[in-house]
C-alpha cells in the first residue's frame, strides 16, 4: 500500500531494492513498518512526513540514530 502511495507521488523504486525509493536528492527506504527518510533539506521531509501521516497512521520518532540495528551517525 505504501509502494502505490510513493509511487502516486512519483517517487521511484530502485532497481536493485523495491523498499528503497527516490525522488531527486529523498531518498525513502520502507521495511516491515519502518521509514527512514533521508535528505539534507528538512522542509522536503516535513512535507512528506505530513503527507504520509495524512494518508496513513505513523509515529514519527524525529531524528534517526539506530536503523534495522545499525547506527546512523
Amino acid at each position: 500500500m505504501i509502494h502505490c502511495f510513493l509511487a502516486d507521488l512519483r517517487y521511484t523504486q530502485i532497481h536493485t531494492d523495491n523498499n528503497v525509493f527516490i525522488k531527486k536528492t529523498l531518498f525513502v527506504t520502507v521495511y516491515v513498518d519502518n521509514i527512514l527518510i533521508c535528505e539534507l533539506n528538512k522542509n522536503k521531509i516535513l512535507d512528506l512526513k505530513i503527507k504520509l501521516s495524512n494518508h496513513f497512521e505513523m509515529t514519527d520518532c524525529r531524528v534517526c540514530k539506530h536503523y534495522l540495528e545499525m547506527l546512523i551517525t
